[in-house]
């Protein structure tokens, strides 16, 4: 899944830079919230468990992806204060697919976690 994650976090960078390019700071600030939850996993799985070779339980890594989507949604919140819409609709809007994706995202990476635990199975 790690590079699932990657793939979604070079996807959001991409749409980051698009908006920096046609003037859209705002924009492009409220859609970097998006990228903790995939960096958080390409983290955990790389750097932590595999370049430092740490023994991360799967409590820890779930606790982990939990606080990550927590910083995540509280960033969303905030940013949704900054953006210059016209209507409030897309504020709202913009807050609630953005935390619908993380925490979907988050849920399948807790059930990765799980499955390479061998504490869960996923029905097939």
């Amino acid at each position: 899944m790690a590079i699932e994650c990657a793939a979604i976090l070079a996807i959001f960078l991409l749409v980051v830079m698009i908006f920096l390019r046609t003037h859209h700071k705002d924009w492009a600030v409220a859609t970097l919230p998006l990228i903790v939850v995939p960096l958080t996993y390409i983290v955990l799985e790389y750097v932590v468990m595999r370049i430092m070779k740490v023994d991360v339980t799967p409590f820890g890594g779930i606790l982990t992806m939990v606080i990550a989507v927590a910083v995540s949604a509280g960033w969303i919140g905030i940013n949704s204060g900054f953006l210059k819409t016209r209507h409030k609709r897309s504020s709202v809007t913009y807050v609630a697919i953005s935390n619908v994706f993380n925490v979907a995202l988050t849920a399948i990476l807790v059930i990765d976690i799980m499955n390479k635990s061998g504490n869960f199975s996923a029905p097939a």
